[in-house]
């Protein structure tokens, strides 16, 4: 889709060329992935536990990054679909061909009750943006089931998850989430 540039001066140290492009491409889930996907499917959130320091990651990686240790099934845990705001960002969508966002909105790393790690990139919904803070509690927002598909890769919660909204509980203490502050 060539949009008009018939008014851009061509001799601009500059120049923009709009085009639109598309990939076909397959992702090889591995299988800490695909089980953490089935679980979300299930409207669960798990993790692994590291079997030396006992740190819990979700998503669980299939291996503990500080202890350097392999984990596995018998390290499963199922963490809260609940948690904490540790850090938030209040996007302004730049508009372009395919952008179907045009409001404002609050993307978040949240502490899971249960987790020694936060999730990334989280949709906040229900509260405005000049309410939230660190510590704000909030709860998982679940997509219908037959709508949750877990993100291929196992770095997220893929759109099981619709969002996070405040459940109304008083805000954590700092020393609940200063150590996850980016």
């Amino acid at each position: 889709m060539a949009e008009d540039t018939a008014t851009e001066d061509p001799g601009a140290p500059v120049r923009f060329m709009p085009q639109l492009i598309g990939l076909d491409y397959t992702i090889k889930t591995n299988p800490v992935a695909a089980a953490f996907g089935a679980a979300l499917a299930d409207g669960r959130i798990t993790g692994h536990r590291c079997p030396s320091c006992q740190r819990v990651y979700a998503p669980p990686k299939g291996f503990c990054p500080i202890c350097v240790v392999p984990t596995g099934e018998a390290d499963l845990v199922e963490v809260a679909d609940r948690g904490l705001v540790t850090s938030w960002t209040v996007l302004t969508p730049i508009q372009y061909a395919g952008q179907k966002e045009r409001e404002d909105y609050a993307l978040a790393s949240i502490l899971l009750d249960g987790a020694d790690g936060t999730i990334g990139q989280q949709r906040l919904v229900d509260v405005p943006l000049d309410e939230i803070r660190m510590g704000l509690r909030v709860e998982a927002v679940w997509a219908p089931p037959d709508e949750r598909v877990a993100d291929d890769r196992g770095y997220g919660l893929g759109s099981a998850v619709s969002g996070w909204r405040p459940t109304g509980e008083p805000d954590a203490p700092p020393s609940a989430y200063q150590e996850h502050t980016l």
